[in-house]
């Protein structure tokens, strides 16, 4: 229909051009260290982005805009600690929705569900890592069988994080087609979403705000 394609190319000529740049301004609060947490590692502080003014509400803005499902249809943001955290407690504030906390075994209250997650090359080797591993949980029943929610994650790079909160919700009754991904940043020369959409959860739809090269 004309009417269609009209408002088609009032977006790609005015909209497009204010998202990018709004990308680009979130890319650039994005510092980088090199060597580390081990050498030939380029750190980037995703993290560090809300302590700039302003870099909070503009990630939970383009969060919320970027999503290509309807907020109106989803049951719950979650989020596995820390650094998600922050974000996903902003996005579920910005768009009226009840917030579901993945935590460390221990710190939640029973009954739970659990998942291991195992260690990815890069946090093994820190010298802060004490594990080959860790287990999360989840409070039974904190979601419906059946619910439609959002991940909401810092950073994708190896993926292991997103793999042991996907096999949470799947043992918490949250089918991989109901479920989204949203990550602030994307490494893919971890290989994450290949892991994600090849250990059965291919129907979950992973999006990502930023991607960079390298590691």
């Amino acid at each position: 229909m004309p009417g269609k394609e009209h408002i088609g190319t009032l977006a790609n000529e005015y909209l497009t051009p204010f998202v990018h740049k709004d990308l680009q301004r979130l890319a650039h609060m994005v510092h980088s260290t090199a060597n580390f947490p081990r050498a030939s590692i380029e750190f980037r502080h995703v993290l560090g982005t809300s302590q700039q003014p302003g870099g909070l509400d503009l990630c939970t803005s383009l969060l919320q805009r970027h999503f290509t499902g309807d907020w109106a249809k989803v049951d719950a943001v979650v989020c596995c600690e820390t650094g998600s955290f922050i974000f996903a407690s902003a996005l579920a504030l910005r768009v009226h929705l009840p917030l579901v906390l993945v935590r460390k075994a221990g710190k939640l209250p029973p009954p739970v569900v659990s998942a291991s997650k195992s260690s990815s090359y890069i946090s093994s080797t820190s010298p802060s890592s004490k594990s080959d591993g860790e287990r999360f949980e989840i409070e039974r029943g904190i979601i419906r069988k059946g619910a439609s929610v959002v991940v909401v994650d810092d950073v994708l790079s190896t993926g292991a994080t997103l793999f042991a909160v996907l096999h949470l919700l799947k043992r918490s009754g949250v089918d991989a087609e109901n479920t989204n991904v949203m990550a602030v940043a994307e490494f893919p020369i971890h290989g994450g979403r290949r892991l994600v959409h090849q250990s059965g959860y291919r129907e979950v739809n992973v999006q990502s705000l930023l991607v960079f090269s390298g590691s």
